[in-house]
């Protein structure tokens, strides 16, 4: 007898729309199926609309209904010239309700130009950060799961919360990506001479920042949503609550966004709005995962970033600083908000089942 691979002849499953697989069962049909008897009882019916149904589906069918389920209560508006906003739809009431979840205003032409400056000076560690800058072009989720033991045959539902969380990063950042319309460094000067190639879509807000901080973000909480009874203990405690590993992941989406300037293709203030950016759909997204009932609405304010020639000195020289942004010891926002940062208060959430199981599914992978 083969391994699994040949028992029962399961490899042969990966063919099933081969045409000679498909002859085969044709005759075997005929040869053991015999004359037709209806069936005594029917399987018992599923519970429309039902979570744990989910597991029933393939992986792409449950991605395309939970994509649904996030996009379909998402907003898009243009409050003011320059300022673009992401709304969460709430028809949990008699009338439907917009209510701010994320507002950026787009930066100027001159922030831009003064911001050149370091481009510049990141571009002498070109040579020292090349393979990560290459390995990192398609996303990197990779050195994420460098620093957290994620992998497919021990975390496949982490895996699939996360490529939940980075689809919708995606979709919102793209969006406010055209919205925005600001060019490139390279448009800009001659000298810039990235060592990639430039993407062809808006510079700010930068896309890595924001998908790698909302995976780390995503991926923290739910480590610290795990439980676990320690020895003579009746209190469960998160086995991944240590602050560090929050900091950890942080570092890690902070030198992704900032390698990315290094590579001579987004500006400082790019990776700060797309820290912002997916830091608030992170929080967002685990609030719906979570059922909290409430969600936290920002504002980023191009116009309050720290200006480069102004003789500041770091964090306010004009440079991006995750720090500013979160801090991983609340876990949250960093009190007091910068300034380019300003709150917009709480808004109410319904609950999302479907989000909730997979949430479910993911942080018991890390009991």
């Amino acid at each position: 007898m083969g391994g699994l691979g040949g028992l029962g002849g399961l490899g042969g499953l990966g063919l099933a729309n081969s045409p000679a697989l498909a002859d085969a069962l044709i005759r075997t049909r005929d040869g053991v199926g015999g004359g037709w008897s209806p069936p005594g009882s029917a399987p018992r019916s599923l519970k429309p609309d039902h979570p744990e149904n989910l597991e029933r589906w393939e992986p792409w069918v449950r991605a395309s209904i939970l994509d649904f389920e996030l996009l379909s209560k998402l907003g898009f508006s243009q409050p003011a010239t320059g300022t673009m906003m992401v709304s969460h739809i709430d028809t949990s009431g008699a009338a439907v309700t917009y209510r701010p979840l994320v507002t950026i205003t787009r930066p100027t032409l001159e922030i831009f130009r003064k911001q050149l400056v370091f481009l510049d000076r990141y571009a002498d560690l070109r040579g020292d950060r090349a393979s990560e800058i290459l390995t990192q072009t398609g996303g990197a989720l990779a050195f994420l799961s460098s620093a957290a033991f994620l992998h497919p045959s021990r975390t496949p539902w982490t895996l699939e919360l996360l490529a939940t969380a980075l689809r919708l990063a995606n979709f919102t950042e793209m969006r406010l990506k055209h919205a925005l319309a600001c060019r490139r460094p390279n448009e800009f000067s001659p000298q810039v001479q990235p060592m990639i190639l430039t993407p062809s879509h808006g510079s700010f807000p930068s896309g890595h920042a924001t998908e790698t901080f909302m995976a780390a973000l995503v991926l923290w909480m739910v480590l610290r949503d795990s439980r676990t009874l320690p020895p003579n203990s009746a209190t469960p405690t998160p086995p991944y609550g240590d602050v560090r590993w929050g900091t950890q992941f942080m570092r890690m989406a902070s030198r992704v966004a900032i390698n990315r300037t290094v590579a001579g293709v987004h500006f400082p203030i790019d990776s700060a709005a797309g820290a912002f950016l997916g830091l608030t759909l992170g929080q967002y997204f685990v609030n719906l995962c979570r059922n909290a009932g409430t969600y936290e609405a920002y504002q980023f304010e191009s116009m309050q970033f720290p200006d480069p020639t102004a003789g500041g000195a770091p964090p306010n020289d004009g440079d991006f600083y995750w720090s500013e942004l979160f801090d991983e010891t609340i876990p949250g926002p960093k009190q007091p908000l910068p300034a380019y940062v300003i709150s917009n208060g709480a808004q109410g959430l319904s609950p999302s089942p479907l989000l909730t199981w997979l949430w479910d599914k993911a942080k018991r992978e890390w009991n």
